[in-house]
């Protein structure tokens, strides 16, 4: 009797425990990064926007990051991140309409990117706020200082053109589909084979922050990214190599509007972007690019974000000391009523120094110059700008 007791025991406890989920440990970590820089510009033009400008101007990019992570008894990874913004005028960038804000408003979103992630032998998958795959497996030159590749200098020489920096190839070779910053979706990630490594992303509507059902009306839905990246190192030569394509359905609402640019008005958004990087004893270089060769289309402003960029530079390393040189160019249609294209030309040298682990100062010696589509010099300007940092990543 006490025997069958046992046994019956036993057996119930083993299924209550199958019954149960496998637990884990989860730890949590807080890192971040913060860059404060502070510099001169002296902006040429008098385009609007451009004129009286007080001559020194301090740019701060920092994020505080709350990560977290475990692993379950059946083997699985999982965690996730938020991402705190440092400071107000953070994301303020391309929307679902396609307007592109200016930031140092003020409303910018106090939370970036937030998602969860599960990973295992079948590779990772993410749900949430966060860049596309396209976005996060691209490579671009290597810059030891300011960002001239997303135009961070426009903190220092003023960009009058309208065109859009952010997330699109007139500013930018890190690109996303339909300028999306952010929006909730879904990505896969594979193991890395051989040095190779493919992902995709699905977003349902590309509206940053959005939780709601939204309309399909004057906004880009269905956001499909592909990426694909190898890296591998052969006698000592390291080499990076990146690709990805970009695509978002037009929704209802948008107008099939005759324009001097020829834009096709009413179709879907399709891009694409490369890059690679070569390293060896200390020397790296690398070149990027990137098209849309059918942008985001906002009929009430009469613009497209139809363009191409291209991105160069090399740098050189020796122990602490680090210097690069930088280029960029883009172009982009904006105004679709006026023949040709805005452009952003940006040549930039820089050096940096690591003073510990996590903490390094750099200085950026740079020449940017904005040529607008209209005719005259309302929507141009140029100058060059000389800026210091301190930038600490914990």
């Amino acid at each position: 009797m006490t025997r069958k007791l046992l046994l019956g025991t036993t057996a119930m406890c083993a299924v209550v425990a199958l019954s149960q989920p496998a637990a884990a440990q989860v730890e949590v970590t807080v890192g971040g990064f913060m860059y404060q820089w502070f510099g001169w510009g002296d902006n040429e033009d008098t385009a609007p926007g451009a004129t009286n400008l007080q001559d020194v101007n301090q740019f701060n990019d920092s994020e505080i990051i709350f990560s977290f992570e475990g692993l379950t008894d059946n083997g699985l990874t999982f965690g996730g991140q938020v991402q705190l913004e440092g400071f107000a005028n953070a994301d303020t960038g391309g929307t679902a309409g396609g307007t592109v804000g200016t930031g140092g408003t003020g409303t910018g979103d106090v939370i970036d990117e937030s998602y969860l992630y599960l990973s295992g032998d079948f590779g990772r998958v993410l749900l949430g706020s966060e860049n596309s795959a396209g976005y996060l497996m691209q490579v671009a030159s290597p810059n030891v200082g300011l960002a001239i590749n997303s135009g961070s200098n426009t903190a220092f020489i003023v960009d009058p053109t309208g065109g859009s920096l952010f997330r699109s190839p007139m500013g930018s070779t890190y690109i996303e589909a339909a300028l999306d910053n952010d929006s909730e979706k879904i990505t896969y990630f594979t193991p890395r084979f051989n040095g190779f490594q493919f992902g995709a992303s699905y977003a349902p509507e590309l509206v940053q922050d959005d939780t709601a059902q939204q309309t399909r009306t004057g906004t880009y839905v269905n956001g499909v990214t592909l990426g694909a990246n190898y890296t591998g190192e052969f006698d000592g030569i390291g080499i990076s190599v990146a690709g990805g394509f970009f695509f978002a359905e037009q929704g209802s609402g948008f107008a099939n509007v005759a324009n001097v640019a020829g834009v096709d008005t009413t179709d879907d958004f399709y891009g694409a972007s490369a890059g690679i990087t070569v390293s060896y004893m200390g020397f790296e270089a690398g070149f990027s690019y990137a098209n849309v060769w059918s942008g985001v289309i906002d009929t009430a402003a009469a613009t497209s974000t139809e363009g191409q960029g291209f991105d160069a530079g090399i740098a050189y390393t020796t122990g602490a000391l680090s210097f690069s040189i930088n280029g960029y160019y883009g172009e982009e249609e904006n105004d679709y009523n006026v023949g040709g294209d805005d452009t952003y030309l940006a040549i930039q040298g820089s050096v940096r120094y690591e003073l510990g682990q996590g903490i390094a100062v750099a200085g950026s010696l740079g020449y940017a110059d904005f040529e607008g589509e209209n005719a005259g010099s309302a929507d141009d300007n140029a100058g060059i700008y000389l800026a210091g940092g301190v930038l600490v990543d914990f």
